[in-house]
């Protein structure tokens, strides 16, 4: 008794009670913050080792040191009426207690703010796979990919819940791939997978929701229903992953189709097929797909969706057409698809953005394009193809910052589309941030190694950086006379920049007289580069749209004739601040 008595006389007890208190909240504030800091989780662990090997010593060190008003003494030299272990005491008690009450304050704020937190930050983002076809016919794929993309829709409707587009999720279309990769790559939680098996006149859907980081299944059902009844699958899908993940439909829309024509099964199947064809990367479906849309809307007139992907299709199938009367024709259908899919349903944002893409790419009408894909952009904020149309037309605006502003948005909800990345490194480039270029167009080859506007880009760099030779390699390898010509002519190789000059102008003068003039304007003849956007305009070439930021261009706009030129096309003359839309009226 007597040794627990000097034990209690020396304050080892406290001692011991306020290092232990002093290092758990130590752990718990180190656990809570270093995340934040990006420390490693080895850092903390060793600070608990650390903390349980000093516990020992604490004790040893109460028992053989006292606090003294002379400081800190052994307690063998402190005679027994000169000692002041007792007001020490006091002193750990109340440290003891402001430690606790430090503590309590911690759990508080971790279970009621910081916890709270956390709970409606995670599981708020989802991916949804491409649904498995399982009918054993490769061709039923635009089924099953169609169905994907409408609870893309559906879910996008979840009021807080952020949903990664179709081109991002779609490239884990094969499987195989471990979710937690998934959740890493496309930034994301949760992940909804499942298979679709059609047949006859029935479907059966196998809906999962799992974590993202441990595979971990959150939420599963089965579908086994009638075609007809497709659309209260999608919407009950979006309100099971909307129940599982405590988040709400937005008022009044159970998906997507609830707030537009619900078709018949026979006219939604064709609307489905023409929009799996229009997204191959192959012009031959192009047709098939305008023949696809047509059947739809002639089936049900009133099919504003229907209308929007026809319109379209129609501008696609002509792109390449050489008679520019075909050109205008197919335009002008795809203008006419547009306004009805607009004048059906108001509250479409595909509608709008078929509209303000064919207003700007194809009227030039740079007003009603904006006021479009601004309309397109507030309906449906999550889509990534509005953000890009969007991003690419303040572009052709000379206002960068705000273009670069929507193609973040982009890459934000559909981070693994190229072209988002593509026009966000040609807008670096524009504004003479060629590192900054040259990393996101890797970063679009990274994503797709085929994608070939982007590799001839790091050829434009390289002249943009002074090294012509590199450039010279890349499109070489590329077979790009244009850029070709241009390293040549860098290199101060006359003869061969011409020979390249004139390949392209053989091959390409009726379709490409844009890029014929970057030659020219970048080789010093301005003469002939204006002569060639001269006939650019005649030709309505689509590389236009890059004439007021085209980096190539800049040895023009000192020229007189290049603010006219820009006038022409109802363009404000590049200035320091950039420029803007000239009126149309």
């Amino acid at each position: 008794m007597s040794f627990f008595a000097e034990l209690k006389r020396r304050n080892v007890f406290r001692a011991g009670a306020f290092y232990a208190a002093s290092m758990w909240l130590l752990v718990q504030v180190a656990t809570q913050v270093f995340p934040f800091f990006h420390i490693a989780e080895w850092v903390v662990r060793w600070i608990v080792i650390a903390a349980v090997i000093g516990f020992p010593f604490a004790l040893l060190f109460s028992w053989f040191y006292e606090w003294t008003p002379q400081g800190l003494q052994r307690e063998s030299d402190v005679a027994p009426d000169e000692s002041s272990a007792r007001n020490t005491g006091k002193r750990l008690d109340r440290g003891i207690i402001a430690v606790l009450g430090l503590a309590v304050v911690l759990l508080l704020t971790d279970r009621f703010v910081l916890h709270k937190n956390a709970d409606d930050a995670g599981g708020k983002s989802i991916a949804v796979l491409p649904l498995l076809n399982e009918s054993g016919d490769a061709h039923e794929d635009y089924f099953s990919d169609g169905l994907s993309e409408e609870l893309i829709a559906n879910l996008a409707q979840i009021d807080g819940l952020k949903v990664i587009g179709r081109s991002s999720s779609f490239r884990f279309k094969s499987g195989g791939h471990d979710s937690k990769i998934i959740g890493e790559s496309l930034g994301v939680d949760t992940l909804l997978e499942g298979t679709v098996r059609r047949q006859g006149e029935r479907v059966r859907i196998v809906a999962e929701l799992i974590n993202a980081a441990d595979g971990r299944e959150l939420w599963s059902q089965t579908y086994d229903r009638e075609l007809k009844d497709i659309f209260a699958v999608q919407s009950g899908i979006a309100q099971a992953v909307a129940d599982s993940l405590k988040v709400k439909l937005l008022s009044g829309h159970s998906g997507s189709t609830s707030r537009h024509r619900v078709p018949s099964f026979a006219t939604y199947d064709h609307f489905l097929l023409g929009r799996q064809l229009i997204r191959r990367d192959n012009p031959q479906s192009l047709p098939q797909a305008v023949a696809a849309f047509r059947q739809a809307v002639a089936l049900d007139p009133d099919y504003a969706e229907a209308y929007s992907g026809l319109a379209m299709a129609e501008s696609f199938a002509v792109e390449s057409e050489s008679d520019a009367n075909l050109v205008a024709l197919g335009n002008r259908r795809a203008m006419a698809a547009a306004e009805r899919a607009v004048a059906l349903d108001p509250e479409l944002g595909d509608a709008y953005g078929a509209r303000g893409y064919l207003r700007g790419s194809n009227d030039w009408d740079w007003n009603g394009a904006e006021a479009d894909l601004l309309k397109a952009v507030s309906l449906d904020p999550g889509d990534g193809r509005n953000q890009l149309r969007y991003g690419y037309l303040l572009a052709t605006l000379n206002r960068l910052p705000e273009a670069s502003a929507a193609l973040e948005k982009c890459v934000d909800h559909d981070p693994l589309m190229p072209p988002c990345w593509y026009w966000l490194g040609r807008i670096k480039a524009a504004q003479a941030d060629y590192e900054g270029a040259r990393q996101t167009m890797k970063r679009v080859l990274a994503i797709d190694p085929e994608y070939k506007t982007a590799s001839s880009y790091l050829g434009i760099l390289s002249l943009l950086q002074g090294d012509p030779a590199t450039a010279r390699e890349i499109f070489v390898k590329l077979d790009r006379p244009a850029g070709l010509a241009l390293a040549e002519h860098d290199l101060g190789h006359a003869a061969e920049s011409k020979s390249a000059l004139d390949q392209l102008i053989a091959a390409h003068a009726m379709d490409g007289a844009y890029q014929i003039a970057t030659v020219y304007a970048w080789s010093g003849d301005s003469d002939q580069a204006f002569a060639w956007l001269e006939r650019a305009i005649k030709q309505h070439d689509s590389g236009l749209v890059g004439l007021t930021y085209d980096p190539l261009l800049h040895g023009l706009r000192a020229d007189p004739r290049f603010a006219e030129f820009c006038r022409k096309m109802g363009l404000a003359v590049p200035a320091g601040k950039g420029a803007g839309v000239i009126s149309q009226g």
